[in-house]
């Protein structure tokens, strides 16, 4: 069967509820696309892959539990991948040659067309040279990475582990490192920060807050439309949300 018409069975892999939905109802204009489950996290993806050996998967990359590489690494069999998530462009670049494409939340249909449109082009040799790819990214991915960033204190130099790190804040001069209850001046720039620092950790909330996600405890409605989120520090810090930056939290 030629590849301008297989069928190819496909499982969306999301925990946000409204994106599988929203994906589910955008794969039905695509008749080759044999939507056969979904899944809410890694550990559920990889029952339901062993289950029912997918062609194609639609992964989310941050899901609560476990992520979707590290729902990749545990896989004995690896289908075709393309990547949803809400990262900003320049964390993509190192998944590109490891998928078919990626695909920025909120998902548009024009956008998902042209992913879609590369299945028919794909050919044995084309799935190797994929299947290596990959398989150079999850080794990669074990090997053990930095997860401390280093401040300096007077003459001594403290490494916070980035679980300990609640947000950075850019002031008119500095960057500072909020933790539960202390701060830490930073000698990075917000830029170079959201580019050093892991994508599905932390998250550019604002042009002047990059914030831990895993200790962001709720968004508030602002006047005019906006939004603050509010931190679960000991001071429970209410912190700027732009509009553009909404969709990185799933509304």
């Amino acid at each position: 069967m030629s590849n301008l018409t297989k069928t190819w069975k496909t499982i969306i892999i999301d925990d946000e509820a409204l994106a599988r939905k929203r994906l589910s109802a955008l794969l039905t204009d695509f008749p080759y696309i044999e939507l056969i489950a979904e899944a809410r996290d890694g550990f559920e993806a990889l029952e339901v892959i062993h289950q029912l050996h997918p062609e194609l998967i639609f992964l989310d990359i941050q899901m609560p539990g476990l992520s979707g590489f590290e729902m990749l690494e545990q896989l004995s069999e690896h289908p075709l991948i393309i990547f949803t998530t809400a990262f900003d462009q320049y964390a993509l670049k190192a998944f590109e040659e490891y998928a078919i494409d990626y695909l920025l939340k909120p998902i548009e249909k024009k956008r998902l067309e042209r992913a879609l449109n590369k299945l028919h082009y794909l050919s044995g040799a084309d799935r190797e040279v994929w299947q290596s790819q990959l398989t150079s990214l999850l080794d990669s991915l074990r090997k053990p990475r930095v997860n401390r960033y280093p401040v300096k204190v007077g003459d001594r130099v403290l490494f916070i582990d980035y679980d300990d790190i609640y947000y950075f804040q850019a002031t008119d001069k500095v960057v500072v490192l909020h933790t539960y209850d202390k701060t830490y001046v930073c000698g990075d720039s917000l830029n170079v920060l959201a580019e050093k620092l892991p994508g599905d950790m932390f998250v550019r909330a604002h042009r002047s807050i990059l914030v831990n996600t895993k200790h962001v405890k709720e968004a508030r409605r602002w006047f005019a439309g906006k939004y603050r989120l509010i931190m679960s520090d000991k001071n429970r810090s209410e912190l700027p949300l732009s509009g553009k930056q909404r969709k990185y939290f799933g509304f």
